[in-house]
């Protein structure tokens, strides 16, 4: 016979999986705003977070400090926002699996797809291997947030049953990142799945031009306004942009300016990938082929929070900047071919060849490699680059 004790812990099991989300939040001060927020907006709220059919999810809740701040820049209450503000906000708030807190302790992060699917932030389109991993491409397809654990971190919130957790990084569109408190499954657990708090609102990605003008990326982008790239880069579809930071360009020999166009519009295709290549989807050893039709590799070291990325020579300093069509990874310096690199390192110290070229010199003789192409693309304004459809996805 079962005991008293294991029937009262199965019955509270079922009471707890039986909640709305609005009632398993309704304990806990820190989202009041948010508690109230879905009181005054329950038909709406009901038409996400109560339709069944798009169950199992995980919502990251805005604290009450996430709502002032929210005052605060626009001058009013994220209550009063219009439904069209509103409906892209949540779902980018509204992840497409039930997470509990060991879904964000690899220390490589988790990229997760959202229910964000409008075009306007989620030009892109998911790959085989994250579609296996959250339940089919047409369920996976939303905008995505990257997660990664904080290393040391803990709990920032007391909750009314005095709950603990642990403290991740949320980092969405335009460069920005908030903190999570991932919760026990005994403080989090809904009807729909889990829910977890966030102290700051998500912002849906956007264009490259106003995430890498966002990022103070200024001689990307004077390098992007010389060749006229903007509109394809812009445009089209499922891209990882590889960009050298300012103090890259300038140890380039100020690539941006000086190199012509033909040869700056090679460089900026070489550092282009047509694939959305995630950081954590990201191997050692893992090669691409680049808009300009040249081998980059991919080298990985480390594990956790010292977990470093290159491509070819340059290493990622910033990874996961999200854009409605894809990302970008930030580097350190401007890439060289990895003709140049093995030719390099096979280079005897005794050797009489001839002064390794600079970074600029490289990028230039990169483009000259493939000129009549690049010609042909410039013609177009790269909107060539629709052979784009044709390329499958990885992640």
């Amino acid at each position: 016979m079962m005991h008293l004790s294991t029937v009262l812990l199965l019955a509270t099991a079922v009471s707890t999986n039986a909640q709305s989300l609005l009632e398993a939040i309704s304990h806990i001060t820190e989202l009041s705003n948010f508690t109230a927020f879905y009181s005054a907006n329950e038909a709406f709220a009901n038409a996400l977070f109560g339709n069944e059919s798009l169950y199992p999810i995980t919502v990251l809740v805005p604290n009450n400090k996430a709502f002032a701040a929210y005052q605060e820049k626009y001058g009013i209450s994220l209550t009063d926002a219009s439904p069209q503000a509103l409906l892209p906000l949540v779902q980018y708030h509204t992840l497409v699996s039930s997470l509990n807190k060991d879904n964000f302790t690899s220390g490589s992060g988790a990229t997760t797809p959202t229910l964000l699917v409008d075009k306007q932030y989620n030009n892109r389109s998911v790959g085989t291997s994250m579609a296996a991993k959250y339940g089919g491409a047409e369920r996976s397809s939303g905008q995505v947030v990257f997660i990664k654990q904080t290393s040391g971190s803990t709990s920032k919130f007391r909750l009314s049953r005095q709950a603990g957790g642990s403290t991740e990084s949320v980092r969405s569109g335009l460069s920005s990142s908030v903190n999570m408190t991932a919760l026990d499954d005994s403080e989090n657990t809904w009807k729909g799945g889990k829910f977890h708090i966030i102290d700051g609102l998500l912002t849906p990605p956007d264009l490259c031009a106003t995430t890498i003008r966002g990022a103070g990326l200024s001689s990307l982008d004077n390098a992007l306004n010389r060749t006229s790239l903007w509109g394809a880069l812009d445009g089209t579809a499922n891209l990882t942009c590889l960009g050298p930071n300012n103090e890259a360009f300038k140890s380039a020999g100020n690539a941006d300016s000086t190199l012509n166009t033909t040869d700056l519009t090679g460089a900026i295709l070489f550092h282009t990938l047509p694939e959305v290549a995630y950081s954590d989807y990201l191997s050692d050893g893992q090669e691409f082929k680049s808009l300009q039709n040249m081998t980059v590799r991919v080298k990985v070291e480390g594990e956790g929070s010292e977990r470093q990325i290159w491509f070819n020579n340059a290493k990622v300093v910033d990874a996961n900047v999200l854009t409605h069509n894809g990302l970008m990874h930030v580097l350190d310096s401007v890439m060289k071919p990895l003709e140049e690199l093995n030719a390099t390192a096979s280079a005897s110290p005794s050797s009489t060849q001839k002064p390794t070229a600079t970074a600029s010199n490289t990028a230039s003789a990169a483009a000259s490699s493939t000129g009549a192409a690049v010609a042909n693309v410039m013609s177009r304004s790269v909107w060539g680059l629709g052979l784009l459809g044709a390329v499958m996805v990885m992640f």
